[in-house]
């Protein structure tokens, strides 16, 4: 699968069938501080992702 990380690095992965919240585990990514999406949509972290899926990892950014 291609992943667009938060620094703007797409890295291409190949790792079977997991789920949103193992992937951001393997990055060593807290699930606090991003959005994940697939083709545009935000999605939750339990959906299971495949070597095919294009991803995206947004930073979110808190504060006033």
């Amino acid at each position: 699968m291609k992943v667009k990380l938060p620094s703007g690095k797409t890295e291409e992965m190949k790792s079977g069938r997991l789920t949103v919240e193992e992937l951001l585990l393997m990055l060593g990514i807290s699930q606090a501080e991003v959005l994940v999406s697939k083709d545009g949509r935000i999605i939750p972290e339990d959906t299971v992702l495949k070597d095919d899926d294009d991803i995206r990892i947004v930073q979110v950014v808190f504060g006033g």
